[in-house]
């Protein structure tokens, strides 16, 4: 029995993407993707893309279709066929890619671009020659992998993946009366796994509150919402152990992993109180003694002593410092820092020049859609990044979140969700990106999504789902990256603009 699907190809190279030939067998939508009015499709140079609806037929299905890139000796093949369970890979003929051999042409050794039923795959290739082609699902350590190209530009000219509310994986301690798995959690997998799967920017909400180990006094992260109801009151529930998160950074540093990865704190509440409130200055600073104790806090914290010359620890601006400052080669190779939104950190602080910053030293432009109306938050996005004034410095955050409204809507799957909106910023986002207008944090639920299986998950229970992105929100990423590095005015293309319509 046949299935449809969506492919997502993304072109972040300097060269047109032609295509040169097509076959299929007993697909029922294959050949007319890649001939739209009789005509092979082009897909254009510097972000253009395409979403595709694949539908495979009977009677072992499967299809091909080849690629020029424009300009170039460059080719290479997409293949969908059933031999092991409907799939689709790439298949790179004159040219090697990080990780792909050359020629590689089977299950076990091509780039295998995956399959989601009624779900998108995506299809990435940033980079301007086979030296540094990135593809889909690249390196763990991607940061490392594109410093040469990345590592001089300053945090506020780069892209990078971030979770929201990051460490709701898991439902830990008792919960609110109205509170769900289904409405409360926002991640398939805990930090490791995010880590893993590109994750470099953390929304970390901490609480005060009673776990699941009994401790009625412990630190974890939170997803609550004030309902405004005098019975409703305060709704929601706990997630990972703030130590836990701490360990699994540390864990991800230790396995060799030589990446910046950023802690945004905000939104902490005690929630020992029948009206939960916000964290007293005694509060925070009991986070932030966990984040930088010596023997049990996060390791590499990327600490500016007091004194430094041209270096304030409370008003220096990290956006404006190169990423090779932080995991360059004069470094230890690892870094993080953790920026507060909720508590200033003053110059006679016990914790300034500790790795921990005011939130105006890396600033952000956080404003979320508050729908769950997706082609409202596609377009509500979209107008707010080509919107924004990057000239004063203030970075640009991509808030691709769905909000559940109304008690009607508390049965909705915010992670099942995410992922229907996930799969729409392959083909937005790209065609509008340039050096002048770009997101400088791709911001998700649902952070790589799930395999069945994955240990990380955090809910086994829920049949029929699978949504695994593997690392291609890292690969999007490089491939905006790649884009805005080549500074020749906005991008005007007439038919990548027709395309996209």
């Amino acid at each position: 029995m046949g299935e449809g699907g969506f492919l997502n190809v993304v072109n972040g190279t300097p060269y047109d993407w032609v295509v040169i030939g097509t076959n299929q067998n007993n697909m029922k939508s294959w050949n007319s993707q890649w001939q739209p009015g009789g005509k092979f499709l082009r897909i254009p140079k510097k972000g253009g893309s395409v979403r595709l609806y694949i539908e495979w037929g009977s009677g072992a299905p499967g299809g091909d279709v080849g690629f020029h890139m424009e300009g170039t000796d460059y080719y290479f093949k997409l293949h969908a066929w059933s031999n092991h369970g409907f799939y689709i890979w790439a298949e790179f003929q004159s040219f090697s890619v990080q990780g792909y051999a050359q020629g590689a042409n089977d299950y076990g050794t091509a780039l295998n671009i995956n399959w989601i039923h009624n779900g998108d795959v995506a299809f990435i290739i940033s980079g301007d020659n086979p030296s540094n082609f990135f593809p889909s699902n690249g390196p763990v350590s991607w940061m490392q992998a594109s410093l040469n190209s990345i590592g001089s530009r300053p945090l506020r000219r780069l892209c990078m993946p971030g979770s929201h509310n990051a460490g709701m994986a898991i439902k830990n301690g008792p919960g609110t009366a109205f509170a769900t798995a289904d409405n409360c959690l926002t991640q398939w997998q805990n930090i490791h796994g995010q880590l893993v799967a590109g994750a470099r920017y953390f929304d970390i909400r901490p609480c005060i509150g009673k776990g699941s180990n009994g401790n009625a006094n412990e630190i974890m992260c939170g997803h609550y919402s004030n309902t405004g109801n005098d019975v409703l009151k305060w709704q929601g529930m706990s997630g990972q152990y703030l130590q836990e998160i701490i360990d699994q950074i540390n864990s991800f540093f230790a396995e060799g992993n030589k990446e910046l990865v950023i802690i945004n704190l905000s939104h902490g509440y005690n929630t020992n109180y029948e009206w939960y409130r916000d964290f007293t200055q005694a509060e925070w600073e009991r986070v932030f003694e966990m984040l930088t104790d010596t023997n049990t806090g996060l390791k590499h914290l990327w600490k500016i002593p007091k004194g430094t010359p041209g270096l304030d620890p409370v008003t220096m601006k990290l956006s404006d410092l190169p990423l090779e400052r932080f995991i360059g080669k004069d470094t230890q190779g690892a870094a993080a820092f953790i920026i507060s939104e909720d508590l200033t950190i003053t110059p006679d602080s016990r914790f300034s020049g500790q790795g921990i910053f005011n939130k105006a030293q890396y600033d952000v432009e956080n404003d979320y859609s508050n729908s769950d109306d997706i082609n409202y938050i596609e377009k509500d996005q979209i107008k707010k990044m080509l919107q924004h004034d990057f000239s004063t410095g203030q970075m640009f955050l991509l808030s691709w979140t769905y909000t559940l409204q109304g008690i009607g809507n508390l049965t909705e799957n915010l992670r099942k969700k995410a992922d229907e909106l996930n799969g729409h910023i392959y083909f937005d986002i790209p065609p509008r990106c340039n050096p002048q207008t770009f997101p400088n944090i791709l911001y998700i639920d649902s952070f790589g999504g799930w395999r069945k299986g994955e240990p990380d998950n955090g809910m086994n229970n829920s049949p029929g789902s699978y949504s695994w992105q593997g690392r291609n929100m890292a690969s999007l990423a490089m491939a905006i990256n790649w884009i805005t590095a080549q500074n020749d005015s906005p991008r005007v293309d007439s038919v990548g603009d027709a395309l996209q319509t």
